[in-house]
C-alpha cells in the first residue's frame, strides 16, 4: 500500500518491528538515512513480501546493501509511483513547452525580419527610387516567413503529439496507483476512496473484511512465490463472486475487503459465504511438481454500516469479526456486533 494505512500499528507494535529492523540496518554498508529506515522497517514488519524478497537476493551470502542497492529498494518497492509518474510528467511538460516557445521565438525573429523588409519596400516605393533589390529580399524574406511557419507548425504538430504521450503516462499513472500489481484488484487506496464517496442509504451498505488462513505458513512451506500465487487465486474468486457495483480490493499482505452496497446484511452473509465456499472448493497445485497443497481456506468479518457511523470505525468493526472468525477455527464467516467500538482493533490469534 502506498498511503497513510500502511503504517497503522501502535506505538508499541511499531516498536517492537523497529526493534527487529534496526540490527538489520546497521550491519549494512548504507548510510543510517530515513530511506534506510523505511526500507528495513517494512521489511521486518513482514509487510511486503516484494521487498522481503528482493532483500533476500541482495543479501545472500552475507552480501551488505549499499546506497545505491537501498535507494534502488525504496524506490521499486516502497515509493508512491503516482508521485513518481507525476515528476516524470512535470519534467516532460517543461522540456515540451521550452521546445515550443523556442520555436515561437524564432518564428517571431522571422516574422520581424520580414516586417522589416515590408517598410523599407514601402519606403521605397514612396521615394520612386529603384526597388528591384528591395523586392528581391522580400521575396527572400517571404520565403524565409513561409520556411518558419512551417517549421513551427511541424514543431506544434510534435508537441501536440508529445503532450498527449504525456497525458497518457499521467492516465496510467493515476490507474496504476489504484491498482494492486500482484493480483491486479484494486488497491487500499482505491478502495478507501470509494468508502469515502457519499452514499444516499449508508444503513443499507456492507463491508466485508477477509484474509487468507494460515498464510504465513504456506509462505514458510513453499516459498513467497508459492504465496503470491495464492494471492491471485483467490483474487481471481473474487473477482468471480463480487459483481458491480460491489468492489473488491487488496487492502494488505494477504487482506482483502469487498464493499457491497445497499444490499443490506442477509445479501451481504450469503455473498460472504459464498467466496468462503468458492475459495475452500479450490486446488492449487505447484507447477513444477504438480503437488496440491491442500485446502486453502479464508476466514471473513461482515458488518453493516450503522448510521453516522466513520468509516474508520465501520472498518474497525468488520475487522474484530473476521479476527472473532480466525479465533474461533478460521474458514468462517462472523457478522460483527452492530455496536461502535470503544477501543482498537485486536490483534490476529
Amino acid at each position: 500500500m502506498a498511503d497513510s494505512n500502511r503504517y497503522s500499528d501502535g506505538p508499541a507494535k511499531c516498536a517492537e518491528i523497529l526493534r527487529v529492523a534496526l540490527p538489520m540496518m546497521t550491519r549494512q554498508s548504507a548510510g543510517v538515512h530515513p530511506v534506510s529506515y523505511a526500507v528495513w522497517f517494512e521489511h521486518a514488519s513482514g509487510g511486503n513480501p516484494r521487498l522481503s524478497e528482493a532483500i533476500a537476493v541482495l543479501t545472500k551470502d552475507g552480501a551488505v546493501l549499499d546506497d545505491a542497492q537501498t535507494w534502488r529498494l525504496y524506490s521499486e518497492h516502497i515509493a508512491d509511483p503516482d508521485s513518481q509518474s507525476t515528476r516524470k510528467v512535470a519534467e516532460g511538460m517543461r522540456k515540451v513547452m521550452a521546445e515550443m516557445s523556442a520555436s515561437a521565438q524564432a518564428a517571431g525573429a522571422q516574422t520581424d525580419r520580414f516586417g522589416d523588409s515590408l517598410a523599407r519596400l514601402s519606403d521605397n516605393i514612396q521615394s520612386e527610387e529603384p526597388h528591384d533589390g528591395v523586392i528581391d529580399e522580400v521575396i527572400a524574406q517571404t520565403q524565409g516567413m513561409r520556411d518558419a511557419v512551417s517549421q513551427l507548425r511541424e514543431r506544434l504538430s510534435a508537441s501536440q503529439l508529445e503532450i498527449e504521450k504525456l497525458r497518457s503516462e499521467v492516465d496510467r499513472a493515476r490507474t496504476e496507483a489504484l491498482v494492486d500489481a500482484l493480483t491486479g484488484l484494486p488497491n487500499r487506496r482505491a478502495f478507501d476512496r470509494v468508502l469515502a464517496e457519499p452514499v444516499a442509504a449508508t444503513t443499507s451498505d456492507c463491508l466485508l473484511v477477509t484474509d487468507i488462513d494460515h498464510f504465513k505458513r504456506i509462505n514458510d512451506t513453499y516459498g513467497h512465490l508459492f504465496g503470491d500465487t495464492v494471492l491471485r487465486v483467490v483474487s481471481q474468486a473474487l473477482r468471480a463472486c463480487v459483481k458491480s457495483p460491489q468492489m473488491a480490493a487488496r487492502v494488505g499482505g494477504e487482506e482483502f475487503a469487498i464493499f457491497v452496497p445497499g444490499t443490506g446484511l442477509k445479501a451481504a452473509q450469503e455473498l460472504a459465504e459464498r467466496i468462503r465456499h468458492t475459495i475452500a472448493s479450490s486446488r492449487i497445485r505447484r507447477k513444477d511438481s504438480q503437488e496440491s497443497i491442500g485446502q486453502v481456506t479464508v476466514s471473513l468479518g461482515v458488518a453493516v454500516r450503522l448510521p453516522d457511523e466513520s468509516t474508520e470505525a465501520w472498518f474497525e468493526r468488520a475487522d474484530r469479526a473476521l479476527y472473532v472468525s480466525k479465533a474461533n477455527g478460521r474458514n468462517r464467516v462472523t457478522v460483527a456486533e452492530n455496536a461502535p467500538s470503544s477501543h482498537g482493533s485486536s490483534h490476529k490469534p
